[in-house]
Formats: structure tokens, C-alpha cells, sequence
């Protein structure tokens, strides 16, 4: 990864952006930081309550009564949950946790095996992202006033305590983002138009691509700007929109499904995606990402992360994360009248100024495009397909 130097700064492309320029143009960002665009409408906190959730965050369950209720002696529920206990884990886990189900069966492979307890619904009438359907009778509001607002997945996991809490501070975005910010994935965004004004420009392309290289911090631990990543080109997960820029927004649409690194999975596939994003005047880029996207994954990504660790450290029985997700699911690929597979999903970007690099290390990126992968990539990404589908 090399620092650029001697480069001037980005902010200066908004003030040139009403004189002539070379044509196409191109400019190239970092993601610093992404999470689920959730409506926060609490004063403080992520547990009090809020015009989103009026009586708060859900409270954590009671562990040993849900044993019980699972068909456990009050003392042996008990034990599992005493920190004597030689089988609980320091960080609150215990695989018995698991077998709750009808006959004792695992709960987060056959969720069905034990009735919902529910998980509150959004109450609020405001959400942020993007009228995915069309439809302005459906769906929330935005804060701008814009109808038909679809976001159900926010609807069903808003009131989780780790989902809820002001821009970039929830606990889940926290947790993913520093993942990242540690080395775990990079995401990179290339946009770029042929107009002579980038801020209005009537052909835009948007990027956003996977790189092995790690993110930087600077002396006050943010994302440092101006570092050079190469792109890793994967056979499925380049995501493509096409659009416009107006006063510097950018708003695009992707024509086929896609996929991209998300911020709480590691394949984040996305169906009738779009994105509007700020090219703002200090360089930066900001917005949201919205589409729908496959339910099913998000619950088994929870069990996959230890559910007997996430269950009592987020607050949640899995379960009713699986009931909820099920219930509001709001989108059918197969058509109308097919059965919703997929959840409304928005999330909120930020990146910062890099520059990208083409796969080869050729040189900088100079327009959004598809890359094409190696054959070890290929075959790897048709093993995924078969196993994720």
C-alpha cells in the first residue's frame, strides 16, 4: 500500500466543476465506514425509548424462565446459567442454550421447534432509504418527507439493542466497522462520468469492489485519506450502478442483482439495488445503499457467529430474529404472487478519498467496470453459488 504525495486536494474538483474539464472524469474512495441505516428516535442511548421504539429496546430475556418454558427443571435451568457452571463460557455462552426446541431439538437449525416470544416492531413512522417498490402508499417516511420508504428489515430488528443507537454508534455498527478498521476487509468505490461538470453529469458510473489491501488509521485513529488499495477482482461481487450526478449527488441504479462485502456479512447480495451518494466539497463521499436482499442468510450469519454468545449479548432469542425476518419480508424474485424470500435493506456509507488501483497494479482505475477474475477466482465463486443457493 503506497501514501500519495504531492497530490492536490480532492476538495478542489467541486470548485472546478463549473469550468471545462478532460473528459471522462473519475474519482475513487475508500469506504471508512458502513452500517444499517436505522432511524434512531431516541435522544441517547440504545436502550431508552424512542418515537422508533416507544418502550425502548427489547429487554433481555429471561434466560432461566425460557428454559424452563423449554421443558427444563427450574434447577437444571439454573445450573446452565450459574457461572459455576464448568460448560458456560466467559463471555456469557453455553451450548445447552441450543437444545430448546420440541424433544430437545437445536433451535437455530430448526427454529420452528419453539414458538415465537416476539420481537417489538418499529413503531415509528420515519426510516431512512429508499422507495424500493414504487409504491407511496406503502412502506415509512423519510425525514425529508419522501413517501413509500421501504426498509422492513429495520421494521423487524429496530428495536434489537445492538441494532439501535445515532449514526455510528450502535453496538452492531461498532462492532463490524472496527473489524474493518483492523484489517479484516476493504471496500473500495470508483465513480466516474463522461460530462465535463462531475457534480452534473448525465452518465455516471458507480463501482464498488473488494481489495486485499488494509485500511490505514492516522494519528486520531480514522481512516487515513490518500493511501492506494488494489482492487480483487471476484467473478460475482462487483457491483455496478449506473446514473447521474446533480449538484453533486450522485443517484444510480444497478440493472441485475448484485453482490458486494457488506457490513455485517461477508456476501451481501442485493436485488433491484440503488444508491445516492454526496460527492461532498472536503473530498468525501457519502450516502446510502439500498436493495433487497435475502432474508435467511442474516439469521443463520447470527447463528453462525456463536448463538448461544450472540443470544444473551444482543438481548434476542434467535428464534424470534427468524419469526420477524419471515414475517416482514416484502420481496418475491420469482414474481408477485411468489414467496417473499427477500427483506428491504438500506445502509449508510462513508468513504474517504484513495486512490484504487487496477487488479494488475497497472495504474490507477480510470473508470467503473467490470474486472475480470482469475480462473482460481471463478471456480471459487461457482463453489459458493452452489453452497449458498
Amino acid at each position: 500500500m503506497m501514501r500519495r504525495f504531492g497530490s492536490v486536494s480532492a476538495t478542489l474538483f467541486l470548485l472546478l466543476s463549473t469550468e471545462a474539464q478532460a473528459e471522462p472524469w473519475v474519482r475513487t474512495y475508500v469506504i471508512e465506514w458502513y452500517e444499517a441505516a436505522n432511524f434512531y428516535g431516541a435522544k441517547e442511548g440504545t436502550t431508552k425509548p424512542g418515537s422508533d421504539c416507544p418502550q425502548g429496546s427489547m429487554p433481555s430475556p429471561d434466560w432461566v424462565k425460557v428454559f424452563v418454558e423449554a421443558g427444563y427443571t427450574e434447577k437444571e435451568a439454573k445450573w446452565l446459567r450459574d457461572p459455576a457452571n464448568p460448560t458456560r463460557e466467559p463471555n456469557n455462552g453455553q451450548p445447552m442454550m441450543a437444545f430448546r426446541g420440541i424433544n430437545r431439538q437445536n433451535v437455530y437449525d430448526y427454529p420452528e421447534t419453539t414458538p415465537e416470544s416476539g420481537i417489538p416492531a418499529v413503531a415509528g413512522s420515519i426510516a431512512l432509504g429508499f422507495n424500493l417498490d414504487g409504491d407511496v402508499k406503502t412502506g415509512f417516511v423519510s425525514p425529508t418527507g419522501e413517501k413509500g420508504i421501504d426498509h422492513a428489515h429495520y421494521k423487524a430488528l429496530g428495536c434489537l439493542k445492538d441494532m439501535r443507537g445515532p449514526a455510528r454508534l450502535s453496538e452492531r455498527g461498532k462492532g463490524a466497522n472496527d473489524s474493518m478498521r483492523e484489517g479484516a476487509w476493504t471496500v473500495v468505490i470508483v465513480v466516474s462520468g463522461q460530462g465535463k461538470d462531475p457534480a452534473n453529469d448525465a452518465n455516471v458510473r458507480v463501482g464498488i469492489y473488494s481489495s486485499g489491501d488494509k485500511i490505514v488509521r492516522d494519528g486520531e485513529g480514522n481512516v487515513a485519506q490518500d493511501y492506494s488499495f488494489r482492487i480483487k477482482p471476484d467473478a460475482r461481487m462487483q457491483a455496478l450502478f449506473d446514473g447521474s450526478t446533480r449538484k453533486g449527488v450522485i443517484s444510480a441504479k444497478a440493472a441485475s442483482t448484485l453482490w458486494m462485502r457488506g457490513p455485517d456479512s461477508a456476501e451481501l447480495k442485493l436485488a433491484k439495488a440503488q444508491l445516492r451518494l454526496e460527492m461532498k466539497p472536503d473530498g468525501s463521499l457519502s450516502g446510502m445503499i439500498g436493495g433487497y436482499r435475502p432474508w435467511r442468510p442474516i439469521y443463520e450469519a447470527m447463528v453462525n457467529a456463536r448463538g448461544p454468545v450472540v443470544e444473551p449479548l444482543g438481548w434476542v432469542r434467535l428464534p424470534d430474529v427468524y419469526y420477524a425476518l419471515r414475517r416482514y419480508a416484502d420481496y418475491s424474485p420469482t414474481g408477485p404472487g411468489g414467496e417473499k424470500t427477500y427483506i428491504s435493506y438500506n445502509m449508510r456509507v462513508d468513504a474517504t478519498p484513495a486512490y484504487v488501483v487496477n487488479p494488475d497494479a497497472s495504474g490507477t482505475v480510470k473508470q467503473a467496470q467490470l474486472f475480470p477474475p482469475s480462473e482460481t477466482d471463478v471456480v471459487a465463486a461457482g463453489k459458493s453459488v452452489a453452497s449458498t443457493s
